[in-house]
């Protein structure tokens, strides 16, 4: 099936193209180009004026959504939540599984494996796991079950080793016991490493690092940052991550979790092409406000004032806006360029993920997912492989 949209604004990783023209066919996209230079016959055409196309968005830290999340274990919790991304521009997601016992995190990761066969064009990707835990520190848990937390040991690196086909991402407290040592042996199952809820000093990241860590988990939240010792100052997890660039730094820009000056400092530090957007989203987005709690893992979290947080309000929990809602926040109330915003919702994480060959830009060859959005970047259409999902 091919599909010509036309008269729209396309934002590659060189340029917008204005007046533009893209062509979908059989899944991928096939022309970029002006709107008068495209010869090619289509059985659709889309007139899309006033729209401007920009790749679909990756988020790959996403815990729940629309009610459902992902340690319910269940494949009817995955296809709900990838139905409600998929309303909201996310074509491709990485479900994120919270620490909790390890039979329960076989379940969840079980149903992940099922649901991922089933992909297909017209609906969000789920492209693999997020395991955020339980390899933790307990000192940085935020809203972590803490019973569920424990050190890694050679039982754990075969639990990897059974799901490595599921797990793409995990983050671990490199400083915690032995936790260190298997990151060689889970980097040589493709499996991206990222530091968060964690304690670790400046050099303990370094360590991560030369040990084959490549981005932090939700900047400043749940990770350590400078403390003094006796007089002199240490460096932590937040000064590594700024200041290092061999790590992406994955952030939460909601409204809640960071004040805009610090997602500002996060973007002069690092640049659009480290920052990667998450939503951190938990089962609340799109069905609670305010007033109303959640139970996951055991454990009860209050929505108060657009955010999640755990029951006795000291710690943020999770988002329960979609990466859609984040792009306008840092385009319309932090400021940031359009373009680099696009970039930070697709590109870099796709780089970061090791999926760039195939998804997080609009070029010829990848697949043709893409979001349609207006001035204020509401997104109007998503098109996962070359096929528009129903937004019903």
């Amino acid at each position: 099936m091919n599909i010509r949209i036309t008269h729209i604004d396309i934002y590659t990783e060189q340029e917008i193209i204005r007046d533009g023209s893209l062509l979908l066919s059989d899944g991928v996209i096939a022309s970029v180009c002006r709107t008068s230079e495209e010869t090619a016959d289509a059985e659709t055409v889309i007139d899309g004026r006033g729209l401007a196309a920009v790749p679909g968005y990756i988020d790959v830290h996403c815990h729940g959504g629309g009610g459902y999340d992902c340690n319910q274990g269940t494949e009817e919790a995955l296809v709900k939540m990838r139905t409600f991304y998929g309303r909201h521009g996310v074509t491709t997601l990485y479900p994120t599984l919270a620490a909790d016992l390890l039979p329960a995190l076989e379940q969840g990761l079980r149903a992940i494996r099922s649901v991922m066969r089933q992909n297909k064009a017209g609906e969000t990707e789920i492209a693999g796991c997020h395991l955020e835990g339980p390899f933790l520190n307990k000192v940085y848990k935020g809203s972590q079950a803490e019973d569920a937390i424990l050190p890694m040991t050679d039982d754990h690196l075969r639990f990897y080793e059974t799901y490595s086909d599921v797990i793409r991402r995990t983050t671990i407290a490199p400083e915690v016991g032995r936790n260190l040592d298997y990151f060689p042996a889970l980097r040589a199952m493709n499996i991206q490493l990222s530091v968060g809820h964690s304690c670790a000093e400046y050099k303990d990241v370094l360590a991560a690092i030369e040990a084959g860590a490549t981005s932090v988990t939700h900047l400043y939240n749940a990770m350590s940052q400078t403390k003094k010792t006796g007089p002199f100052r240490i460096g932590g997890v937040v000064e590594a991550a700024l200041t290092q660039d061999a790590l992406y730094a994955e952030i939460i820009c909601d409204g809640y979790h960071l004040p805009n000056e610090l997602i500002q400092i996060a973007y002069r530090c690092k640049g659009a092409d480290r920052l990667s957007v998450c939503s951190d989203a938990s089962r609340a987005a799109g069905v609670v406000t305010h007033g109303d709690t959640i139970h996951s893992c055991g454990e009860t979290y209050v929505v108060e004032n657009g955010v999640v947080m755990n029951s006795a309000r000291t710690s943020l929990a999770s988002s329960i806006t979609p990466i859609d809602g984040m792009v306008r926040h840092l385009i319309f109330n932090v400021g940031l360029p359009a373009t680099d915003v696009v970039r930070m919702t697709s590109g870099t994480t796709a780089k970061m993920m090791g999926i760039f060959d195939r998804k997080g830009s609009i070029a010829v060859g990848k697949d043709a997912d893409i979001n349609l959005v207006d001035a204020r970047f509401n997104v109007v259409k998503t098109f996962c492989k070359g096929v528009e999902v129903n937004r019903e």
